[in-house]
């Protein structure tokens, strides 16, 4: 049993410094204050010196007092196992954390530490002491009227059973894992049966290798030295052809003529200048023409009137002037013909200079080419080319032999080599193949273990069944507290249909829709729902808290309902609670008002 006793503090939210509560004074105790006050506050502030954090994710920048700007103090003093603990909390610019039990300092080094230390002593987690300690109406009605998938995820969330699911997934991927790995050692153990079975030999001998073919090397010699000798008159043969074609063609050349010719036309002849004359007389001859068609032009014109001035031309004298001037072209044609044989002449006795000279060379070169030492005879060389023939098909013959008995030797290489390599891959695969066959029954056996174990926290197996359990005892608690708020009028049932969880309200064993209840009644199911499910939690907690701060719920309840929540709680065994509200107040209740002036926080009372 854990029993908050006294809290202190300063400067937190908006409270001032020196604010004390004495938290297991009274059985039940009404925190009364507006809105805005700080009521909602002190819940946070027990949170803080606790664990180090709040249920509404405030800053630490924020909790400090802004007014006062100096950081905060929390302390508190409580019980724990017939043990007394006294922790202090001081935030400035860091944090500072001394945790004592029974006066002796037990702190860590680091704050981090001393609050692992302080959730170890008190034996429940932030989510769960918050749950257990804070309560308001908007936490059973969200349970309430949720749907009936989105309850039960509510439901698991609440009583922390989401461990189940973890766990599920944890064995779902470790499944998923050695399902995998299963796959893959049984892919293993059937590459390596096929391959046993394709490369099973049905003979192991070995096979053995043909001695090389000997060759003479003196008959190697021999070869070479005629091929030589060969090559040899092949090519002096060669060069006797030639020399005799030199001769042949020497003889077929009339130098005499040659020379004649040369002597007769020594040099060659210029053209430039029958060239440059025909183009002069074709020249003359345009412009005697465009002068005869401008005649003819002003002739054939009606007017015969002068282009230039305009004046009248005598006919006679243009027909004088086109005569003159045709006179003149076909001059100009006789002339130009006369340069184009001159020209003509002048090339052909050119033509017969280069003839002349070419055949000169040519006779020069063909007699300098020739060799006078160089014999005209053609030596026999049919029998050392028979020769030649009769060692070379010796020397292919053995060419034959030795690549037939290297080709034989490498087969027998191969198929040696492949019977070694079978044999010894065969021992290590039979040896690979033990050891995965072991090994895929020791895979297959933790898989089967798995599954159970995946279908055990499945939201069929455990899951389901802690859920139907803790549905019943809530069921059980809540109708208790219903009992005694509505006078057993009003009754719940909690009904589990694989993942959604219904809910079912009798008034007076009649079946009715949650949100077909009146304000009052509502509030009623609510506060019964809100109280067991507190309980609940408490019960399977760890630890036991004396704490719990109902939030604004007597604001939904009507004064009936007010007092039989007020008997309710006053039975309830080492548990002190607060009630929290605007101002309602009981006569035979502690009170602790909370008062805010000046922007400034207090208690009073």
């Amino acid at each position: 049993m854990i029993t908050l006793e006294k809290l202190t503090w300063s400067n937190c939210f908006s409270y001032g410094s020196d604010n004390e509560i004495e938290l297991n004074d009274n059985t039940l105790t009404q925190l009364i204050g507006t809105n805005g006050a700080g009521k909602s506050s002190i819940p946070l502030i027990l949170e803080e010196v606790l664990f180090n954090k709040n249920s509404k994710g405030i800053k630490k920048a924020d909790i400090a007092n802004r007014q006062v700007n100096k950081g905060y103090d929390i302390s508190l003093d409580f019980t724990a196992n017939d043990d007394s603990y006294h922790i202090d909390v001081v935030r400035r610019a860091n944090i500072k954390v001394k945790l004592l039990k029974n006066g002796e300092d037990i702190s860590s080094h680091t704050a981090t530490n001393t609050y692992k230390t302080l959730e170890e002593i008190i034996g429940i987690d932030f989510k769960t002491f918050s749950q257990i300690v804070y309560q308001n109406t908007n936490a059973s009605l969200q349970f309430l009227t949720a749907t009936d998938t989105n309850r039960k995820k509510f439901l698991i969330d609440l009583l922390q059973l989401d461990k189940y699911v973890s766990y599920f997934d944890v064995f779902r991927e470790l499944s998923r894992t050695l399902g995998s790995e299963v796959s893959r050692v049984d892919g293993k153990i059937a590459t390596i049966e096929k391959w046993l079975k394709d490369n099973k030999l049905e003979d192991t001998s070995l096979l053995s290798k043909m001695d090389l073919p000997n060759y003479s090397e003196e008959d190697g010699k021999t070869l070479r030295s005629l091929q030589i000798e060969f090559e040899n008159i092949t090519e002096n043969i060669k060069k006797i052809n030639q020399n005799n074609y030199y001769k042949k063609e020497l003889e077929s050349i009339d130098i005499h003529e040659h020379r004649r010719l040369l002597a007769e036309h020594p040099d060659e002849l210029d053209t430039t200048q029958y060239i440059e004359s025909a183009a002069t007389w074709k020249s003359e001859q345009a412009a005697e023409k465009s002068m005869y068609e401008k005649y003819q032009r002003l002739l054939d014109l009606e007017t015969h009137e002068c282009p230039t001035c305009g004046e009248d031309v005598n006919i006679d004298f243009i027909k004088g002037q086109m005569a003159e001037h045709l006179k003149t072209v076909e001059y100009c044609e006789e002339e130009i013909k006369k340069q184009k044989e001159n020209l003509a002449e002048v090339k052909k006795k050119n033509t017969i200079h280069e003839s002349a000279k070419r055949g000169i060379k040519h006779w020069e070169e063909t007699y300098r080419s020739i060799d006078q030492n160089l014999s005209s005879n053609i030596p026999d060389a049919d029998e050392l080319k028979h020769k030649i023939a009769e060692l070379s098909n010796q020397y292919k013959e053995y060419q034959s032999n030795l690549r037939e008995a290297i080709d034989h030797n490498n087969n027998v290489e191969r198929h040696n080599t492949r019977i070694g390599i079978i044999l010894e891959q065969e021992t290590n695969f039979e040896t690979e193949l033990a050891e995965l066959i072991e090994g895929l029954d020791n895979l297959s056996d933790k898989l089967a273990s798995v599954e159970i174990l995946k279908k055990a926290f499945s939201t069929n197996g455990l899951l389901a069944y802690k859920i139907e359990n803790l549905v019943k005892d809530l069921e059980e608690l809540t109708n208790e507290y219903l009992a005694e708020l509505s006078d057993g009028r009003f009754s719940l049932e909690f009904v589990v249909l694989n993942d959604k969880l219904n809910v079912i309200i009798e008034d007076n064993g009649k079946s009715v829709d949650i949100l077909s209840l009146s304000a009052g009644e509502l509030a009623r199911v609510n506060t019964a729902t809100l109280l067991a499910i507190r309980k609940l939690m408490s019960s399977i907690s760890k630890s036991q808290i004396n704490i719990l701060f109902l939030d604004e719920v007597t604001n939904v309840l009507d004064e009936l309902g007010k007092e039989r929540l007020v008997e309710i709680l006053l039975k309830e065994e080492n548990l002190n609670t607060y009630i929290v509200s605007h101002g309602w107040t009981h006569p035979l209740l502690g009170k602790i008002e909370v008062i805010k002036e000046n922007e400034m926080s207090r208690l009073d009372g």
